[in-house]
């Protein structure tokens, strides 16, 4: 009989994040404005998968022009 009180992985707490429907259009800020992002229900993989929603956590937390000023890479051209 298991105790209550001593569970080795005890009950999380409860998701208190909002239902979506599958069909529902998501929208995310990027650096070229808004778009809406529908999942395909169906689809075993998607073409840019989470993308958008990378795209809007470094635009929204101000991180993107620190990592691009942090990249080691430089464009030169030939003359």
């Amino acid at each position: 009989m298991l105790d209550k009180d001593n569970v080795a992985h005890p009950v999380s707490e409860e998701n208190s994040a909002p239902k979506t429907s599958e069909n529902e259009l998501l929208a995310t800020e990027t650096f070229g404005g808004r778009i809406h992002v529908e999942w395909d229900p169906t689809a075993a993989v998607t073409p840019i998968g989470q993308l958008p929603f990378f795209i809007q956590f470094l635009k929204v937390g101000g991180l993107f022009e620190p990592w691009v000023s942090d990249c080691p890479l430089r464009y030169v051209s030939d003359p």
